[in-house]
């Protein structure tokens, strides 16, 4: 498991290429939510966009960490 409950992700250019993965999921970001080990796809993940939050399956290389920029820092 590569992802632990809890990370925040994306979809990956691979996941973005598949046809079953919903046009809902193309944007936006997920946490996983939970992971079957006897599923074909084994990580469940709450997905977030436009407020909208809907669960979606997934397989691992689908997903990637969601990276979040870092702010800018004041400098004095």
């Amino acid at each position: 498991m590569k992802y632990k409950i809890g990370t925040m992700v994306e979809l990956s250019a691979a996941g973005r290429k598949n046809q079953h993965n919903p046009h809902r999921v193309r944007s936006g970001f997920g946490i996983v939510i939970d992971y079957l080990t006897q599923k074909k796809f084994p990580y469940l993940i709450k997905w977030f966009n436009g407020g909208e939050a809907r669960d979606f399956s997934a397989k691992e290389y689908e997903i990637k960490r969601l990276k979040i920029p870092k702010s800018k820092q004041e400098t004095k």
